[in-house]
């Protein structure tokens, strides 16, 4: 879940540094764990919670409340040490500063100034929670409520979206959920959303999280540019994609919610149960889709399909891999002979040796349906390690 705690744990072990998330009144709203750098106003705005009434003159003589870049601050008169304000601010207002030790420490890189702007855009969209009575103004305000847990803010977002033409409704729009492996962190995935929001040959937007795969929307027409540059980043940033999931707006639905939900079961099935280049539409994942609903364990396949719980439970691994590429072929000897590596007599003697529920079930059109189809649950069920 992504907090305010995250965002200052997370820099800190970037930027080899404590950091400080404050309020425009200098209440504490989030602090890293303390290392070496803690002075005497660190400490006493922790243990208060709050800066001093003298630390709170001293800041409001600096403007920071006005400032638009990272200030530096002295505080040797206050027996405290050099320390770097970097503003968090919307199109409106100051929401927040993130406090940084600079004095006696090595100088911040590039990389490190690369982690605290993603680390200020984080605490921007974090805050804008606080701001809910506000209209959004700019392209990127709207963009950051497409997904608003508040339905009605999320709805007008996307209805000032298609009105400045950023978006359309139907299947021209398109939302990406793209599947990095958990090891990745937090920072870094947002440096990777980041670059693809703004890198000129991508028309992707990034829009937020769901069920731990990044969300972007973009245009059907750019399809396979915007997978592709997905990809690219990916390889650029040496992270392994682990699955990119689509799905397209449908054109009564008031916003992107539904369609950032398929898109989101789209990659975690595709992760699950491999596709062709890594990538897949839930439109073309509907029976993958209909068993992921589905909540259960083994012993239920006894109700689903017997046939099923025999080859699961009882049976051994080739006599389900067996049927499984039988009906996969819908029976045609030929091609699952292919598939098997194995002779048609090879074939005819294994299914002649299958459980008799087994036998029965291929004989009847409903209960093979239910069988294939529990065959591939279990598979999936196992895929995902629900069992």
């Amino acid at each position: 879940m992504l907090n305010f705690q995250n965002v200052v744990d997370e820099l800190a072990d970037t930027i080899g540094r404590s950091v400080i998330i404050g309020d425009p009144h200098y209440r504490l709203i989030a602090a890293s764990a303390q290392g070496d750098d803690i002075d005497v106003i660190r400490s006493t705005s922790l243990l208060r919670r709050q800066a001093t009434a003298e630390h709170k003159e001293f800041f409001d003589s600096l403007s920071l409340h006005d400032a638009h870049q990272p200030v530096t601050v002295d505080l040797h008169r206050l027996g405290g040490r050099e320390r770097l304000a970097v503003p968090v601010r919307d199109t409106h207002d100051h929401l927040a500063t993130l406090w940084l030790i600079t004095g006696d420490l090595p100088p911040l890189r590039g990389a490190d100034y690369a982690a605290i702007d993603t680390a200020v855009s984080i605490t921007r969209d974090l805050l804008a929670g606080d701001h809910v009575d506000r209209e959004p103004g700019t392209s990127d305000e709207i963009t950051g409520h497409l997904l608003s847990a508040d339905s009605e803010r999320r709805r007008h977002a996307f209805d000032e979206a298609v009105a400045r033409r950023r978006l359309e409704r139907g299947d021209s729009t398109v939302v990406y959920a793209v599947d990095l492996p958990a090891t990745i962190a937090l920072l870094d995935r947002l440096a990777f959303a980041r670059r693809l929001s703004t890198a000129r040959t991508s028309s992707l937007a990034y829009i937020g999280e769901r069920h731990d795969r990044m969300l972007f929307v973009g245009r059907s027409a750019d399809l396979e540019t915007s997978r592709q540059a997905i990809s690219d980043e990916a390889v650029a940033r040496a992270i392994t994609l682990n699955a990119i999931g689509t799905a397209h707006h449908a054109r009564n639905a008031p916003d992107l919610a539904d369609a950032a939900e398929q898109a989101a079961m789209a990659a975690g099935i595709v992760h699950a149960v491999p596709q062709p280049d890594g990538v897949s539409d839930i439109s073309a994942l509907g029976p993958w889709a209909l068993l992921s609903s589905v909540v259960g364990d083994r012993s239920q396949l006894a109700i689903f399909s017997p046939a099923a719980y025999v080859l699961c439970i009882d049976g051994d691994e080739t006599q389900r891999k067996t049927i499984e590429v039988y009906l996969d072929g819908a029976g045609h000897a030929t091609h699952v002979c292919e598939e098997l590596h194995i002779h048609r007599a090879t074939l005819y003697y294994r299914l002649e040796r299958m459980p008799d529920v087994v036998k029965e079930a291929l004989d009847d059109g409903v209960k093979r349906s239910a069988l294939h189809l529990c065959l591939k649950l279990i598979r999936l069920w196992e895929a995902t390690g629900r069992i």
